[in-house]
């Protein structure tokens, strides 16, 4: 599985007012008559909402995400809520309409015209069967679209242009009839007990030819499949599928060509030309199927001799001609609609270049009325279309002003100004528009989305803008080299325009600073040298022209310094290779110029494979991130490179795509690869803005990316004033050669991010006290950018009282209107809505409160009524943000408190270092008003806190658990359990958190029905681990283990990336069902590690549910009993533990140690260990935490924003599994460490005999973890510990250095023991005693290995103490109310020993337990305890207060 960057995007989509453009290239209609697709030339796919039954077309959706134009689209499923699509790129993916998302994607090496679901005889999911530029016919899996089996033709292979399947009655075996390009037909025969493991094929069992030459469609009549048309572009043909005997041709008008057609009924046909009309025929009687003059009239030769009968067209008055031929489909209505004058039976729906849907109704008509159409006795009818519907009407039906980035009425003339480039500084939030008329308009981009998107913002508050005027025609390209690289002047901004210039502009003065003219063509991309290049390079940026020439403009020369104009073809992709100082051009036919840039002079031309092999060389050594090799692609649409970036995650392409502003130069343009981890991982800008067009000619579009692991990530850098990239340099190493991109050390002053710093001075000499010509005040840029998704996200129109709280206090903005949100599904492909899918109007003030509320209740509704998995993505990113605001100190949008907020903070600090107190500050009271004090101030200020925090905390609780019960279920998609599975582990802290509490939110909302419904789904993936898992790892094992370990973790790979699902199992599981995905399916092994964290999760949290195995029983009340108790037994739990048991021990290397999976089966393990008992080797969980602990921990502190690495993130989590095992079962942590130790202290005395290295082993590396662990059980559960007092000192110990004891003493090492009085020890003899509950009395020496046991007492014992001396030992019984004196003697100068023998028994019977009743509310560690009063005399001290004194 590749790794992909595991981040949280919120898209936004910012229409313009000029729709983009949708030249259709295929069109499919629902069964049900509710949807309708398109697909377009430009990769786009258009879903269209037919409403009550009628043919009313109305765009909703864009799915975006092929690269290449889309060529064919099939439904799946009967329901028609599912479609596959395929594009000329060999992009296959299946979209899911209820879901509005892409649920699998793949990209396969050939290209498919046409695509068809069916379900093959004793399968149970159905199948792909494709034909295209290619001769075979592949059959995918319908849900993983993974290859099963090809059809394969023997004789005479050729395209295969069309497919039917059908399944002839009274045989078992389905039949598929396919038609070459050449006029071949061909038959397969694919029988049940065909097994399409292994990719296995299948040849022809007939082949004839035909009399027809380039055939491109194959169809057979509905109802009597023996009648099958052949439609070729000079005639069209009906055939007997018995013998392929030809019954009728007839050849198509003078002024055009047949491109399609089907079968109307068995008598009629229609024909699509490419003049954009559809022909009605009527077939003779020799080629009707159910007539009795059916193949009457055939000729010797096989030629049909009698022509149909034309009776109908279908076209559109006043038609122009198109660009492309038009995309047809057929809809067979069941029965009338009832809403127009004749009945309808059938319908022709066509999709044109223009985005234009047209739709005709064919009617039936009498006998009479054909017989005089055909004799020619009346004209033949010509039909116009019923209903027409293109995107350009919807959008002007609008009656609100789309909020795009600029708006026409702002400007005085109000003239129509088309954005023909943009570009985005997210350091400093400002926005570059490069304008049709050559101007370049400067704006701050957050203030003028608050402007355009909110309401109740003051004319103040409108944005300043800026003006570059000197480019005569269209701005093109944009570049703001600071963004890319720090060497660079802050205050520069490069531009390109089609007057063959490039200028370079001073952002402080708003002037032109210089302008290169040294090409001859418009300038199509600016792009700046990868550090690496010599001095003189890296003070240059790369213009690319439209006459095929590249250039390096030296900034510091004023001159250009290498001028690449030899090249034939247009250019295709930049690539940079430093260490050799060459330069890479690569032109759309292949061919790779290589220039040194020192000279300007051309190294060689390299074609064909080289020149392949010289590319992929580069890729590679900046995949592997060595800073030697830089790829920039030139051809391709903007916005495709721009998705086919977001679809590998590759966040530098992202940035890269954002600065291109190309135009359409028809090359396919290699796109980047996918990271290879997080060693290039890059942690961008919160907000980032990028231009969207779907071809050359639209206005450009603007799409808002809301990075939420980013945005939480840098408020919490700005609220703890870290020097984050001084951390990041330690922990998270960047290896692109550039330095982390989310703090500037070169700003622009006045900028909107005051958390930026300026560093501009070290390269260039801009004096520091010039400011841009406008700056934003107020806030951060990042709570900015903060205040607009957590306002866009919010419910709003649900709970008054809760609006006015979200305004009042936490200063959030209410909407002006619905926004169009996206949706980033599989593989990076995205939805966008569309505006005509929303609420059209907009709230203008004044308006009522009544009003208001409502309108904001149908956006709302609206909102959360789209998808699961965009209801998933808001939720998470809206709990996430939320709870980090409220975490750093409640902080708010509103300027005035954020300043006092701050303010208090920073003093907090400065009187806590100071030791003193020194009061608030005056400043606190601004905003108050007047009389107000500094003590009032601050109990002001608490109480404000207090509330902020309170609110954030309704906020959180309304979106997690009340949003459902107040929107209504059935204006609700809830969110989608599997997509929050993949954030279960998260590598952000707070999105994790947020995604656990949703999942378990989600459950409970569920119910128990819900939640069965969830385990019975997912049960079947669960794999069948056998139960020959070996024995409790021994020492040895341990120690071979641990001397094997993983390695520290280089620097490259600390940040190692997960992939944005589970990585699959390689474990391969029997199953015995056969409809299930292949074994070896990668689908199927994610969906087996999606079936163990989920049912893991309802096991650990609701494990009584949990079992499938409760027989029926009449009485309701012991149903439920059963529930709530563990069957050993019960096959789902046995299972999933086994699962869990195994990610987590296995050391099979196939399986990444620190992998998200993992991380969440040892999560899981500690969460519901109790129900995972019974069936886990609890010796070897623990050794296998407490290694993984000790791999991961590598660093004791992290700095508060940096993301914690793989390694250090696995390491936190079994450290929580540690500790929430080890509370829920102390007994069984303490005893099972216990055995382990003495494992090890076996294994010391034969470690030299055994040659093995005991000093890495787990229990050795661990002792400081188990004294953690240990001091946290003595805290939460003493009396746990009191009962296996014996084991614990054994462990404490096993993890204290004895020499250290011997002179210290236990409790000064180890303050928690303490607390229990049964432990003594005594520095002169160097023993310790320790009382056991069983009432035995255990003595060590520390020179010994063992403790050795001595009985007297029947009861526990309460105490022990070592007289001063050091010669005699007290032990005390409280229930059994007797004390013993023992002699511990010691030969003559200490130098030997002899076993300790009790030599006197006392009944303590005043203070046994007996008598004091009021003991039993005491502790029974804590009852008593003893102080020696000389070396003959013990004190007895009870819990109460009662003592007494015993002599020896």
């Amino acid at each position: 599985m590749q790794n992909a960057q595991n981040s949280l995007t919120v898209p936004i989509i910012l229409w313009g007012n000029k729709c983009p453009t949708h030249c259709v290239s295929s069109i499919l209609i629902s069964r049900r008559q509710d949807f309708l697709v398109t697909g377009s030339h430009d990769g786009q796919i258009c879903l269209w909402q037919l409403k009550n039954g009628s043919f009313k077309a109305t765009p909703t959706m864009l799915f975006v995400g092929h690269s290449r134009a889309v060529t064919c689209l099939a439904w799946l499923t009967p329901a028609d809520n599912s479609f596959v699509s395929s594009s000329e790129a060999g992009e296959m993916c299946l979209w899911d309409l209820e879901d509005s998302s892409c649920k699998e994607a793949t990209v396969v090496p050939y290209v498919h015209t046409h695509i068809q679901a069916y379900q093959l005889v004793g399968r149970r999911t159905g199948q792909l069967f494709c034909n295209g530029y290619y001769p075979d016919i592949l059959v995918y899996d319908v849900f993983s679209l993974q290859l099963l089996f090809r059809l394969i033709s023997k004789i005479n292979p050729d395209w295969i242009t069309s497919t039917i399947i059908m399944k002839p009655p009274g045989t078992p075996d389905d039949v598929v009839v396919g038609l070459t390009v050449g006029g071949a037909m061909k038959v397969w025969t694919i029988q049940p007990d065909f097994k399409s493991q292994g990719r296995e094929v299948i040849f022809e069992n007939e082949s004839k030819q035909l009399a027809v030459q380039g055939a491109w469609t194959l169809k057979s009549c509905p109802t009597f499949p023996r009648t099958m048309l052949i439609v070729s572009p000079k005639a069209w043909h009906i055939y007997d599928a018995g013998d392929f005997s030809l019954l009728c041709t007839t050849n198509p008008p003078d002024d055009t060509q047949w491109s399609s057609g089907d079968f109307l009924n068995t008598e009629q046909v229609v024909i699509y030309g490419s003049n954009g009309s559809a022909y009605l025929f009527r077939l003779p009687l020799n080629s009707v199927a159910d007539s009795q003059h059916f193949r009457r009239t055939i000729s010797s030769t096989g030629t049909g001799n009698i022509p149909a009968v034309l009776f109908g067209v279908m076209k559109v008055p006043n038609a122009t001609p198109l660009a492309c031929e038009p995309a047809w489909t057929i809809f067979r209505s069941p029965k009338s609609t009832g809403q127009y004058p004749f009945r309808v039976e059938n319908y022709i729906v066509r999709g044109d270049a223009r985005g234009r849907i047209l739709v005709w109704a064919i009617p039936e008509y009498t006998k009479e009325e054909l017989t005089t159409i055909t004799d020619g006795k009346a004209a033949v009818p010509e039909h116009t279309p019923m209903e027409t519907t293109d995107m350009d009407t919807e959008w002007d039906r609008l009656t609100r002003r789309l909020p795009g980035l600029i708006d026409r009425a702002e400007f005085e003339d109000g003239g129509a100004l088309k954005i023909t480039s943009s570009l985005y500084a997210p350091i400093h939030g400002r926005m570059f528009l490069g304008m049709e008329d050559g101007a370049i308009i400067m704006l701050p981009a957050l203030q003028k989305l608050s402007t355009q998107l909110f309401i109740g913002k003051k004319p103040s508050d409108m944005p300043v803008y800026r003006f570059l005027r000197g480019h005569e025609g269209k701005v093109t390209a944009l570049l703001y080299p600071n963004q890319d690289d720090q060497r660079y002047d802050p205050g520069m901004l490069i531009s390109g325009g089609i007057d063959f210039t490039v200028r370079v502009w001073d952002l402080y003065q708003c002037q032109l600073q210089h302008t290169f003219v040294c090409q001859a063509g418009e300038i199509l991309q600016l792009i700046t040298p990868p550090s690496g290049c010599n001095a003189r390079v890296l003070h240059s940026i790369c213009s690319i022209a439209s006459d095929h020439s590249v250039a390096l403009l030296s900034l510091k020369e004023r001159k250009a310094i290498m001028m690449a104009s030899r090249h034939v073809f247009p250019i295709q992709a930049v690539k940079w290779r430093p260490v050799d100082d060459f330069l890479l051009v690569q032109c759309t036919d292949g061919t790779v110029y290589v220039w040194q840039m020192e000279t300007g002079h051309l190294d060689r031309v390299v074609q064909g494979g080289a020149a392949e092999d010289v590319m992929r060389a580069v890729d590679e050594e900046f995949g592997e991130g060595n800073g030697n090799g830089f790829a920039n692609d030139v051809g391709g649409n903007t916005t495709l490179q721009l998705f086919r970036a977001i679809k590998h995650r590759n966040m530098d392409a992202v940035r890269q795509a954002a600065k291109t502003g190309l135009k359409n130069l028809g090359g396919n343009a290699a796109g980047g690869g996918a990271n290879d981890g997080w060693s290039k991982t890059f942690f961008g800008h919160p907000l980032t803005v990028q231009p969207v067009r779907s071809s050359p000619l639209d206005q450009e579009n603007h799409l808002l990316l809301f990075d939420v692991e980013a945005l939480v990530l840098q408020l919490l850098q700005e609220e703890n004033r870290t020097d984050l990239i001084s951390d990041i340099g330690k922990n998270t190493p960047r290896t692109d050669g550039k330095p982390a991109e989310w703090r500037s050390s070169s700003t622009i002053p006045g900028s909107a991010s005051s958390a930026a710093t300026s560093a501009a001075d070290q390269y260039h000499s801009k004096p520091p006290q010039k400011q841009i010509a406008f700056a934003t005040e107020g806030m951060s840029m990042t709570v900015e950018v903060a205040q607009l998704l957590v306002s866009l996200l919010y419910a709003w129109g649900l709970d008054p009282e809760m609006d006015r709280l979200c305004v009042e206090k936490l200063g959030m903005l209410q909407p002006k209107q619905a926004v169009n949100y996206g949706i980033i599904s599989k593989s990076g492909y995205m939805t966008l809505l569309l505006p005509t899918s929303i609420h059209r109007k907009s709230i203008e003030l004044p308006q009522p409160q009544e009003r208001i509320r409502d309108m904001l209740a149908t956006i709302t509704r609206g909102h959360w009524s789209i998808s699961n998995t965009l209801t998933t993505v808001h939720l998470v990113a809206l709990v996430s943000v939320a709870n980090t605001l409220m975490n750093i100190q409640n902080a708010t949008f509103h300027s005035d408190y954020e300043k006092r907020r701050k303010l208090h903070r920073r003093l907090m600090r400065m009187d806590t270092k100071a030791g003193q107190g020194s009061g608030p500050a005056p400043e606190l009271t601004q905003g108050l008003g007047g009389g107000y004090s500094t003590s009032e101030a601050a109990q002001t200020f608490t109480e404000q806190q207090a509330q902020i925090k309170q609110t954030w905390s309704q906020l959180t609780a309304m979106h997690c658990v009340l949003l459902s019960e107040r929107l209504g279920y059935e204006n609700f998609k809830p969110p989608d359990v599997e997509v929050m599975l993949r954030r279960w582990q998260d590598r952000c802290l707070e999105i994790r958190t947020a995604s656990q509490a949703l999942i378990l939110s989600e459950l409970r909302r569920m119910g128990g029905s819900g939640r069965r419904h969830l385990i019975e789904q997912w049960a079947m993936y669960l794999p069948n681990f056998t139960a020959n898992e070996s024995a409790p790892l021994s020492e040895m094992r341990s120690a071979s283990a641990a001397s094997n370990a993983i390695p520290d973790t280089p620097a490259s790979e600390q940040l190692s990336n997960e992939d944005e699902d589970f990585e699959e199992l390689q474990h391969e599981p029997t199953v015995s069902d056969p409809s299930l995905p292949s074994l070896y399916s990668v689908e199927y092994r994610k969906k087996q590690s999606t079936a163990i964290i989920l049912l893991g999760i309802i096991g650990a949290e609701f494990g009584p549910e949990t079992q499938l195995s409760v027989s029926r029983s009449p009485s309701i009340d012991a149903m439920k009993a059963k529930q709530e108790t563990m069957s050993v037994t019960d096959p789902v739990i046995r299972q999933v533990a086994k699962a869990l048991s195994h990610i987590v021990i296995n050391p099979d290397e196939r399986l990444q140690p620190f992998s998200s999976l993992r991380r969440s089966a040892v999560d899981l393990l500690g969460r519901g260990f109790l129900a995972w008992e019974p069936f886990v080797d609890i010796a070897q969980i623990l050794l296998s935490l407490l290694r993984l602990t000790l791999d991961g921990d590598r660093q004791v502190t992290i700095p508060t924003g940096v993301p914690l690495t793989p390694a250090q993130d696995m390491a936190r989590a079994a450290r929580h599994a540690l500790e929430m095992l080890a509370s829920v079962r102390p007994p069984v942590f303490i005893t099972v460490m216990n055995t382990e130790i003495a494992r090890h202290n076996s294994l010391v005395q034969s470690a030299q005999t055994l040659n093995v290295n005991l000093n890495n082993a787990t229990i050795v590396r661990a002792k400081e973890e188990l004294l953690r662990i240990l001091d946290m059980l003595i805290n939460k559960h003493p009396q746990s510990v009191a009962d296996l007092i014996v084991e614990a000192v054994e462990i404490v110990i096993h993890s204290l250095d004895p020499g250290r004891i011997k002179t210290h003493g236990l409790v000064e090492l180890f303050p928690p023991v303490g607390r229990f009085p049964m432990i003594a020890f005594c520095k002169q003899n160097r023993r310790i005693a320790v009382g056991s509950k069983k009432g035995g009395v255990y003595i060590c020496e520390l020179r010994g290995v063992k403790m050795q046991s001595y009985g007297g007492h029947a009861q526990p014992v309460s105490s022990c103490e070592f007289s001063p001396d050091g010669k005699h030992l007290a032990t005390f019984s409280c229930k059994e109310g007797k004390l013993l004196f023992w002699q511990i003697g010691a030969t003559l100068f200490g130098l030997g020993s002899t076993q300790p023998r009790c030599v006197k028994t006392c009944k303590a019977v005043s203070v046994s337990f007996q008598n004091w009743p009021e003991l039993k509310d005491h502790a029974e560690y804590r009852m008593a305890r003893q102080r020696w009063v000389s070396n003959k005399d013990v004190m007895v001290i009870l819990a109460n207060g009662k003592e007494e004194r015993y002599s020896l």
